[in-house]
């Protein structure tokens, strides 16, 4: 037997021994580098390759042992913690719905079906191998841009000015593309890293046209999110080093242009939004105008109890004619027939969940998947802190959802979607060097090379 066989033996023995066959690829080329960085220090002392090999074997240990010890340490990772705090999050959802719902002015319209849909989808998408975006990236990014032009475009119904595509009983707000395009915006920072400063300048161009879709939604809740989310994953991505530039210079490239742009944005939104500003800051200035809901919401928050319903403002307007009740201020609608203990609830939960997901995303360790984390993450957080200030009567602009509680059976879908996705990540992340998705991008469905289309069948 050649040595180099006897180590490829040795290497395969250790492997078979590993369970999770995800985590057999890093640990294969782990196993034959160490032997052969080991195999050469004997020889550099004067062994020949033979005697070598046999001694850096030797040295390692028992193959069988190796392995079964590797495989106590290489398993998938469960998340719990995020697990129980979704279905918590869920469950708390499908209360919040059934109080409102059960309600006599509702009908008695509350159904647990969406919430069973929405389990089911976070599920699967737990389980999905989040890599294969990794040999795609590109392509996953043209196709999300294309399908939202062609969706845009054929929209069939425009509600409260935004477009909507209606197929009989069912409708779908464009303004949720702002969940999608964050992720989007992630593989196209996957697929221009490496590559210098072009790349960060081909990211920034990339961004625009997903956000001129938001614009033409219209959804200004949706362009703000989708905008601060891209433009952390970007400054993440640069202050890692991915793109292998100095850091600085390149955060400048990106900082400079943005929050120069930011400052003629405010200037114009200032003037075109001039009389939200002042209600915003002084409701009482126009209280049956725009400053209606902001001192309907303030008046009953300021009534509201610790526990219990709270006493009615002196305006008169009972709870229930709350406009956008069920959409975009439920919660504040229940601390006030509950307490304000049930909206304090709902916000450490959030929390918790917020600041776990954006730890653990920090913490991954494949570029990919921290980058796809990181966006998922940053959705989350930024719909939920635009929901937050609303219910509490600070909301600048409308909010677009409150992640597994607020109605809207497409937000959920959505968000229990991305959820499942980015907990796949931490799940399988550390099976993933990257070395190993890269290499994986040579496995393609369909390749071209020298003239030659080849398909693969098997992977």
């Amino acid at each position: 037997m050649q040595p180099f066989d006897e180590i490829t033996r040795y290497r395969d023995t250790v492997c078979q021994q590993i369970r999770w066959k995800k985590a057999q690829v890093g640990v294969s080329t782990e196993i034959e580098n160490h032997l052969c960085d080991q195999r050469d220090a004997y020889m550099a002392n004067g062994d020949d390759e033979k005697r070598a090999t046999t001694k850096a074997i030797t040295q390692m240990g028992d193959a069988v042992w190796i392995g079964q010890e590797l495989d106590k340490t290489h398993r998938p990772k469960p998340q719990w913690t995020l697990i129980a705090l979704t279905g918590i999050l869920m469950g708390i959802g499908m209360l919040v719905h059934y109080f409102i719902d059960t309600a006599e002015s509702s009908h008695y319209t509350f159904s647990p079906l969406p919430f069973i849909v929405a389990w089911v989808l976070f599920v699967a998408c737990y389980f999905i191998d989040f890599s294969v975006f990794g040999r795609y990236p590109l392509q996953f990014y043209m196709a999300t841009l294309i399908l939202s032009i062609a969706g845009i475009s054929l929209s069939t119904a425009t509600y409260y000015g935004q477009a909507f595509w209606v197929l009989g009983p069912f409708s779908i707000s464009f303004a949720y593309l702002s969940l999608l395009f964050p992720v989007a915006f992630a593989l196209l920072v996957y697929a221009m890293r490496s590559r210098g400063y072009w790349g960060i300048l081909l990211s920034g161009i990339g961004f625009f046209p997903l956000a001129i879709i938001l614009l033409m939604t219209p959804t200004l809740v949706g362009f703000v999110s989708y905008t601060l989310s891209a433009l952390c994953v970007l400054c993440f991505a640069i202050s890692r080093g991915w793109f292998k530039v100095h850091k600085t210079r390149g955060l400048l490239l990106v900082l400079l242009p943005t929050f120069t742009t930011l400052t003629f944005s405010l200037l114009f939104l200032a003037q075109y939004y001039t009389q939200r500003f002042w209600s915003f800051f002084h409701p009482d200035q126009n209280p049956f105008g725009t400053g209606y809901v902001y001192n309907l919401i303030r008046d009953f928050l300021s009534q509201a109890q610790f526990f219990g319903q709270g006493d009615f403002p002196e305006s008169g307007v009972v709870p229930a004619s709350l406009p956008f009740i069920k959409t975009v201020y439920p919660l504040t609608f229940l601390a006030h027939q509950f307490g304000v203990v049930f909206l304090a609830v709902i916000i450490v939960f959030l929390a918790i969940f917020a600041v776990f997901s954006l730890y653990k995303a920090w913490k991954e360790k494949s570029v990919l998947g921290a980058l796809i984390a990181l966006s998922i993450a940053l959705t989350f957080i930024l719909q939920c802190t635009f929901y937050l200030a609303a219910n509490l009567g600070y909301g600048l602009i409308a909010p677009l959802s409150l992640p597994f509680i607020s109605y809207g059976k497409s937000a959920l879908f959505l968000n229990a979607a991305l959820t499942g996705f980015m907990l796949s990540i931490f799940r399988t992340g550390e099976a993933y060097e990257e070395h190993q998705i890269t290499s994986r991008r040579e496995l393609a469905f369909i390749s071209y090379k020298d003239g030659t289309l080849s398909i693969r069948l098997k992977g």
